[in-house]
């Protein structure tokens, strides 16, 4: 895939983040039903996810697509995978649904699989790993989906004051 095409799927399809794409993703990722799924809850500006495309995404660091909805041709979210160690050959996959009423429906569970597909075809990565809070089984359940499987490891961090467990799951090509 050159930079300027999408990654087309069945339900979705999925493009390269740009600049004109932080005013939406700062709206999911500060929005209460976001946040209260993720480990890093601060809230982000637009100049946090400007200085993110500029520092991480532009210099390879991080792939990272916004998620369409194709029926109704709607930004509804996006999916990346951060931390890419050429060396190790792996990264971390992270999504967002920002969209709330688009979520249940199987998107995210295609989403994951479209840029898991590209990091393995196209970037030459050979494991891909996420951290998911323990107790948010249907992020859990729709990982396994994608083909992702609980690690051994588990590590308990502080969120919000709060002794939180936090499992690893990986999938590897």
């Amino acid at each position: 895939m050159e930079d300027n095409k999408r990654i087309e799927g069945a339900r979705v399809f999925l493009t390269p983040i740009t600049y004109d794409d932080c005013e939406d993703f700062i709206r999911w990722r500060n929005s209460d039903f976001i946040k209260s799924h993720f480990i890093y809850r601060k809230d982000l500006t637009i100049e946090d996810q400007k200085n993110w495309i500029k520092t991480k995404v532009e210099t390879g660091q991080v792939i990272q697509f916004i998620i369409w909805d194709k029926a109704d041709n709607k930004k509804i979210g996006c999916v990346y995978i951060q931390k890419i160690d050429m060396d190790k050959k792996e990264g971390e996959f992270g999504i967002l649904i920002g969209e709330e009423s688009y979520t249940g429906g199987g998107r995210g569970t295609e989403s994951a699989k479209l840029i898991n597909e590209y990091a393995f075809d196209k970037v030459g990565l050979k494991r891909i790993y996420l951290r998911v809070l323990k107790d948010n089984g249907r992020a859990r359940r729709a990982y396994e989906k994608v083909g992702f499987q609980i690690e051994d490891y588990e590590e308990k961090l502080d969120i919000d004051g709060v002794e939180t467990d936090v499992v690893f799951m990986s999938i590897v090509k």
